[in-house]
């Protein structure tokens, strides 16, 4: 009887060890279980976490870019500083001899860029230097000197400019009715350096349409402004970025231009020549 007993309560310990080392793997599995899942909970977490970050550092980089091209084109803007304006590819450096001067790109085509300078400042050297800030330079020539203008014409070849003034334009010009419609008192505005890049520009006053100006021997518009020695060539233009015309005498405070309309007429008449 003894060893029966004993024999039964042997089977019945070794069963209440067999249900707690399976109650155990089942309890150890599901804490396995859980920690996965935490795991992976975690992971996620990280990973959305990295995906908001770069999208915030995205969206705030897209939004300095566009305050900033914002900020630019409201300071070009506020200077009359557009696509067809004075920095924009239409302005040169002449320089002749001792004397240094600007010039205005008046037409282009497929072979030929060519400037309009003041003629007092290229009348004694048919040859001349044109500068294009300091991105280069090309030697060329006087290739027609106005009739009635103080005015001549600087004939570029575009294959050999276009390595330092590709995009080279001509400005937007004012009509004759524009100018003679431009108000007393109207700003208007011309580059104090044709090369500064901190947008500096000088502002004048107009004053007369047609004035006559003895250094010129003919009548030219007058504004209110400083205008320094070297700028003879230079363009004025109004606040819409049109070309008034060409400075081509000035005292320190006060410049006289030759109207656009006026340069562009002989211009013209000077390409049907050379095309008959």
């Amino acid at each position: 009887m003894g060893k029966k007993k004993n024999s039964k309560n042997i089977k019945k310990n070794n069963k209440i060890n067999n249900n707690d080392k399976i109650n155990n793997n089942k309890n150890s599995s599901e804490n396995n279980n859980v920690n996965n899942e935490k795991n992976d909970t975690d992971k996620s977490r990280e990973n959305v976490g990295i995906i908001i970050s770069v999208v915030i550092c995205f969206l705030l980089i897209a939004c300095v870019m566009l305050f900033g091209l914002a900020y630019i084109k409201n300071a070009a803007d506020s200077v009359g500083i557009r696509e067809e304006g004075y920095r924009n590819l239409c302005q040169v450096v002449i320089v002749s001899g001792n004397k240094i001067g600007k010039g205005i790109v008046i037409g282009t085509d497929e072979k030929y860029i060519d400037i309009i300078t003041p003629k007092h400042l290229v009348d004694e050297e048919n040859h001349v230097t044109v500068e294009f800030g300091n991105k280069g330079k090309v030697e060329s020539e006087v290739c027609y000197y106005f009739k009635k203008a103080d005015a001549a014409i600087i004939r570029l070849d575009r294959e050999i400019t276009d390595i330092y003034f590709k995009g080279a334009k001509v400005p937007v010009l004012m009509s004759k009715n524009e100018y003679e419609s431009i108000p007393i008192s109207e700003h208007v505005f011309y580059a104090y350096d044709i090369y500064d890049t901190s947008l500096e520009f000088k502002e004048g006053i107009w004053v007369e349409s047609y004035k006559y100006v003895y250094e010129i021997s003919s009548d030219a518009g007058l504004f209110i402004g400083e205008v320094l020695p070297g700028m003879s060539g230079e363009g004025v233009f109004d606040k819409d970025n049109k070309l008034i015309g060409m400075i081509v005498a000035a005292s320190d405070t006060e410049g006289a231009v030759i109207p656009a309309y006026e340069l562009r007429n002989e211009y013209m008449q000077w390409i049907i020549t050379n095309n008959e």
